[in-house]
């Protein structure tokens, strides 16, 4: 198949040096298509600091300005590579990857299936795609519910790569104190201040613990100053980006996720895959990804009052029963492997792929 993969306005990355969520999946999709035999083109805005990660993946690079829904010139620009490259189906990666891609189809009279990848959280923006991928089954209910087909709004989870070098990683036994850790961006829906909360409940029953976070983001002050209003200074750390995810995962003894809003979740996989065991909230993404009490630990997110002493308990629980906590990692594990590795997601990527051209 000839592939066009579209991602425009983005911006994050445009703030700092690092590949977030969105960008990684924009990236996985070329070179995951490209290895299962297709011919792609990845689109994007100019100078964006991915680039040279799409390019790696032996994708072809177009970019445009994609200034906003006036910007004829990239309008134009775009139908003209949908001419000049008679692409089986597009791919796009958010609404302004589908306003461009359905403007210059038009102009350049073609008929090409237009596939939407929802990334967030309003998945009715792109109604007028001809199919409309989510992350999570949540989003495709909405889909439907809103007037979609049942069988033009599938649920595709996101990937990841497991390392070439990988090894198992063997955990060891619960370390005292207990060693909490978190992954993601340091916003307000993440709720990590949930998990310092947790902390203070769980010191006064005589439990302690430390907990750290890698990432960067604007509640970073907010929840050091929230450690020492709970005297729990000394017992906490945020690493900032953390890249080496094995050290990570082999530095703590229980992950945490506890997201008021998590569309999916990569880094629970990434616990998956090295063997942590689990607490996460059901949030749209966790709850897909975890089964509750088989292969990690969900707790309720509508009650703020109550998430911290419900995640206290389910950690008192883990340290208790360590080898429940060792069963939930293993099974974890098991999941990931049959479910959500790249090469598992990137086949079931390129079957709906054709799917949608053998319907076109």
């Amino acid at each position: 198949m000839k592939i066009i993969n579209i991602l425009f306005n983005y911006k994050k990355s445009q703030n700092d040096n690092h590949i977030l969520g969105v960008e990684r999946c924009f990236i996985d999709y070329a070179k995951y298509l490209i290895l299962q035999g297709n011919e792609l083109v990845s689109v994007s805005k100019t100078k964006m600091v991915f680039r040279d990660d799409v390019i790696k993946t032996g994708s072809k690079y177009f970019e445009l300005p994609a200034f906003g829904q006036a910007d004829i010139f990239s309008i134009l620009r775009l139908a003209f590579l949908f001419f000049t490259f008679p692409a089986d189906v597009i791919i796009c990666h958010s609404g302004r990857a589908m306003f461009f891609a359905r403007a210059a189809r038009f102009l350049a009279f073609k008929k090409t299936p237009i596939i939407a990848i929802d990334h967030g959280v309003n998945p009715t923006k792109f109604l007028k795609a001809d199919y409309v991928l989510t992350v999570n089954s949540h989003f495709s209910k909405e889909l439907i519910k809103a007037g979609k087909s049942p069988d033009r709004a599938l649920v595709i989870p996101n990937m990841i790569e497991v390392p070439k070098d990988f090894l198992q990683l063997k955990k060891q036994p619960f370390r005292k104190p207990i060693k909490l850790g978190s992954l993601g961006r340091l916003y307000p829906e993440k709720n990590f201040d949930m998990v310092l909360r947790a902390m203070k409940i769980l010191r006064d029953r005589g439990i302690e613990s430390e907990y750290v976070i890698g990432g960067v983001g604007i509640v970073e002050q907010a929840l050091i100053d929230l450690a020492k209003e709970l005297n729990l200074e000394k017992n906490f750390k945020i690493l900032g980006w953390t890249s080496e995810k094995r050290n990570f995962f082999d530095s703590i003894d229980i992950f945490i996720l506890p997201s008021w809003g998590e569309t999916f979740g990569i880094v629970l996989l990434e616990a998956m895959l090295y063997s942590t065991p689990i607490i996460t909230s059901n949030s749209w993404g966790p709850e897909d990804i975890i089964e509750h009490g088989v292969d990690g630990i969900k707790v309720p997110k509508d009650d703020a009052k109550a998430m911290p002493g419900l995640i206290a308990n389910e950690i008192e629980k883990l340290i208790n029963d360590e080898n429940f906590a060792k069963e939930l990692a293993k099974k974890a594990q098991e999941k990931f492997f049959k479910n959500y590795s790249a090469e598992m997601v990137g086949k079931k990527l390129n079957d709906i792929c054709e799917m949608v051209v053998k319907r076109s």
